[in-house]
């Protein structure tokens, strides 16, 4: 029987589950054509919300599928528009909040996969975990909704967020990242947490202090222009790729590319980077100052720095 996406969609809004079988016929229905349009991404999302259950099997379809329409469905690939980014956002958020797994685990791999998101969608993913834990309400709370209380769910996604290679800083722990890392720990100080959470504060918190980044991705704006550069087929461009070919290999590149920006020092500044500098000495001093005494999670993070 041929699949009636209306019908199945009708259903589900009455309250009804989203099957193993169920996505597989969506899969079909879906990349039937190879291409997912803006209306097949919308309606990913509506089944989503209004699903009474779901199959994991679901989850990972909902979320590669509108992986690959958020990064890779406009050009420049690899990257997340402004416009896109908010429509993630007012997709998770037409309840009011994060509410699912699924839109959960696609706020993470959006972080994950994307050479570069917008700060609005790397914003709102912070807060959505802050918010989890600090509730104790959300996808991640199975049976457990303990407010201020860090589990091996939330952990393990956070761990996610604050290295994904898309995120504030690619693979670097940023300034704001440390800060909700701390606010994490304060408010969970008294609480049973997960033992994954007080390693990740530690590695966290001293990779924002002691690594840097050594990788900047080029932004949006600028692969576009790369991008339109490649493709542009006109005489100067023809022009330009004749000259390189009549060139010799090394010294035409070198005479095209050159730079006046001196190579970089990858292993100095790695070394440079591992010593604690009195700005970041400044920072760290003002949250141990916030409450009298170092509690264990602070302690662990002034060990490992010194070690």
């Amino acid at each position: 029987m041929t699949f009636q996406f209306d019908q199945f969609a009708s259903a589900i809004r009455a309250g009804g589950a989203i099957t193993a079988r169920d996505t597989l016929s969506l899969r079909q229905w879906v990349w039937g054509d190879g291409i997912l349009s803006q209306s097949d991404a919308q309606a990913l999302f509506e089944l989503n919300s209004g699903a009474q259950s779901k199959d994991p099997e679901w989850i990972a379809f909902f979320t590669e599928a509108l992986c690959e329409y958020v990064i890779n469905g406009t050009d420049p690939k690899g990257y997340i528009s402004e416009k896109d980014a908010l429509w993630v956002i007012e997709g998770v958020d037409s309840d009011g909040r994060v509410d699912s797994a699924a839109e959960l685990e696609l706020l993470v791999r959006l972080s994950e996969r994307a050479t570069e998101l917008p700060n609005v969608l790397k914003f709102y993913t912070l807060e959505q975990i802050e918010r989890i834990i600090i509730s104790g309400e959300g996808p991640t709370r199975e049976g457990n909704s303990a407010p201020n209380s860090v589990t091996a769910a939330e952990a393990a996604l956070l761990r996610r967020l604050v290295f994904a290679s898309g995120g504030i800083a690619p693979l670097h722990v940023s300034r704001e990242e440390a800060d909700m890392l701390f606010r994490i720990k304060d408010a969970c100080l008294n609480s049973e947490n997960a033992p994954e959470w007080e390693k990740l504060f530690v590695q966290g918190v001293a990779n924002h202090l002691q690594s840097f980044a050594a990788y900047a991705p080029l932004t949006r704006d600028r692969a576009q222009q790369l991008e339109g550069f490649m493709r542009n087929t006109s005489p100067s461009i023809s022009r330009f790729f004749g000259r390189m070919a009549q060139l010799d290999l090394q010294a035409g590149f070198a005479e095209i590319f050159r730079s006046e920006t001196p190579a970089r020092d990858i292993e100095g500044e790695t070394s440079a980077a591992a010593e604690v500098t009195l700005a970041e000495k400044g920072w760290l001093d003002a949250k141990l100052a916030d409450r009298a005494g170092i509690d264990r999670y602070e302690a662990a993070l002034l060990d490992f720095v010194a070690g």
